[in-house]
């Protein structure tokens, strides 16, 4: 039986792979080690009490170990306002003293642009890191999620591509950068190179989560939803054990569904995954959730009410502006429980953000695109689908380059454009539709719509015969 690893690296180990730790202590450096294999393939260790019992563990037994503070406040400070982390980096930044090394400044100044949002600044600086130190974990998982999450796809092929030479079959996490590697292949129409990245990931390490997914995209992205159900069963006794993915996991799983016209097996992983981890309130099953209830609408489905307790559970984010992605995700339940007031909140908050003097990428994406995306999907709530799909188009052809997520991800912002323009139903609107749905196969660089959008597609072309 394959297993997650037991043995991790002491001193004299991350010395031979020249990662300069200031740890005098042995089980410190495993614990560091530990931490990070949690984090990369999303999984807790039952024995060491999952990655924050770790981490604590760590920083109990060496309180100042550099790495493990650096890597404890990066992630405190990913992707929040939370005056609370900031606090606590100003205090420990006090103290760090004037001798260290040149990695643990490049470190310092990583986690600085975390601190000011920038997080454009902290990729190209977690990115030189990655570069010059290859082996150093926590620098390329989070130059790679920050590639991600500020929608700089090249990122996600050019970061692991840095570093995947040095790494050898018998190294810890040299499937981790295949699979990273396929996935960055596969959103950047690098389909054939995807299939061999991911299969080298998976057969060296068959519970890497994020390599079953990065196949899944590549899948996914070539219109097969067939295959990608055949991967995700012959898988899933490997990619459930990533308790901290694999919802997203069967958000794939129910798009397939979806794409096949198998509406009720998608309700089922609705209602048996998605629902119970959106309950939970985070943004990330949120935006799972919300996604495909928006999916299944736009393909024509009754969603039956699913969607209240989604918007509900939103509105306790509705003043946080750390992602637009996200905050689109909020709107789209809104509209859906045609909730106009929420909205309407929603847009009053996003104004005051843009007009404040917090700074960085998201503000940047929001104060150029956020009042329109939002305003769009409010409209298309009351049901002025022609008026929606202006604004809509006036907004998210951009956002798909600028916010978070993959092509699958921000589908449904494309969906929703199509879907308004369609049912206006004028011929420019059609004519918007169709050529949305053009460029869309033109970014994505395959042959073939998915299948929600080529129904979309076909319907256009029916509207257009009946004028």
């Amino acid at each position: 039986m394959v297993n997650f690893r037991s043995q991790w690296r002491d001193l004299t180990g991350w010395k031979s792979y020249n990662i300069p730790l200031s740890t005098s202590s042995d089980q410190v450096a495993k614990l560091y080690d530990a931490t990070l294999d949690q984090m990369v393939y999303y999984y807790n260790d039952p024995q060491l009490g999952g990655v924050g019992e770790t981490m604590a563990k760590m920083l109990a037994q060496d309180p100042e170990f550099l790495a493990g503070n650096f890597l404890k406040h990066s992630t405190s400070l990913f992707m929040t306002n939370s005056d609370e982390a900031k606090r606590q980096w100003d205090a420990y930044e006090a103290k760090l003293g004037d001798d260290l090394n040149s990695w643990e400044r490049g470190h310092v100044a990583a986690i600085q642009c975390m601190y000011n949002e920038d997080i454009v600044g902290a990729l190209e600086k977690y990115s030189a890191l990655s570069r010059d130190y290859p082996y150093d974990l926590h620098s390329f998982n989070f130059a790679y999620i920050l590639g991600l999450v500020s929608g700089h796809t090249a990122a996600l092929r050019d970061v692991p591509l840095q570093v995947m030479g040095r790494y050898q079959p018998h190294m810890p996490h040299y499937g981790l950068i295949h699979g990273k590697l396929c996935f960055g292949h596969a959103e950047n129409g690098e389909y054939e190179q995807a299939k061999r990245c991911g299969g080298i990931a998976l057969d060296a390490f068959p519970l890497d989560s994020w390599g079953v997914h990065a196949l899944t995209h590549t899948y996914d992205n070539l219109c097969e939803p067939q295959q990608v159900i055949n991967l995700l069963e012959s898988t899933d006794k490997h990619w459930t054990r990533g308790v901290n993915f694999r919802q997203h996991i069967h958000w794939h799983k129910a798009g397939a569904y979806t794409n096949m016209q198998e509406y009720e097996a998608a309700l089922t992983v609705y209602d048996t995954h998605l629902k119970r981890c959106a309950l939970t309130g985070d943004t990330f099953p949120l935006s799972d959730a919300s996604s495909l209830l928006m999916r299944l609408r736009v393909d024509g489905q009754d969603t039956q009410g699913r969607e209240k307790e989604l918007a509900e559970l939103w509105a306790q984010h509705h003043d946080e502006f750390v992602c637009l992605f996200y905050d689109g995700h909020a709107a789209l339940a809104a509209a859906m429980v045609g909730d106009s007031a929420g909205l309407e909140r929603l847009l009053d908050n996003m104004r005051e953000f843009i007009s404040s003097s917090r700074t960085g990428w998201n503000k940047l994406v929001t104060s150029k695109h956020g009042v329109e995306l939002i305003e769009g999907i409010k409209l298309m709530g009351e049901k002025d689908y022609g008026r929606a799909a202006d604004k809509l188009a006036d907004s998210v052809p951009h956002l798909l380059k600028l916010i978070l997520g993959s092509k699958a991800q921000k589908s449904v912002f494309s969906m929703v454009l199509v879907h308004c323009a369609l049912l206006s139903g004028t011929p420019a609107h059609l004519e918007m539709a169709e050529q949305h749905l053009k460029e869309w196969r033109v970014w994505t660089k395959v042959d073939q719509l998915p299948s929600i959008q080529q129904r979309l597609w076909d319907k256009i072309q029916l509207a257009h015969a009946s004028h």
